[in-house]
């Protein structure tokens, strides 16, 4: 599918939020969970990723510090705050509207009747 990243790109806040409430990862896992998760229909590119985790962590959403991994190089891990969980259930309790409007609007299932001028 080509454009992949623009379809996810204003839910990919949320997404990671959603990984990282099952458990704390890296910027290569994340990518690989998401491509996993999509069947690879969803394929985000390194710099939007590290974007959004640059962002998320400037917002406190995230906070990241250094692990060592099976080779004994570092890398840098990511873990939900407090705020991140807070903003990642305002948005599930939300999720079932915008599903539902995007759905109307795309299938083309909706009607409006234009103002005679």
């Amino acid at each position: 599918m080509n454009g992949s990243g623009e379809f996810i790109r204003g839910f990919t806040e949320y997404i990671i939020l959603s990984i990282l409430e099952k458990f704390d990862s890296y910027g290569y896992e994340l990518t690989r969970v998401i491509e996993s998760a999509s069947g690879q229909v969803f394929q985000p590119t390194e710099a939007a990723l590290y974007l959004a985790l640059k962002r998320m962590t400037e917002d406190n959403l995230i906070v990241s510090g250094l692990q060592k991994n099976k080779k004994g190089m570092n890398r840098r891990v990511y873990s939900i705050t407090p705020e991140g969980l807070n903003r990642l259930t305002a948005f599930r309790k939300d999720w079932g509207k915008i599903h539902q409007h995007l759905q109307t609007l795309v299938a083309g299932e909706f009607t409006y009747v234009r103002d005679e001028q």
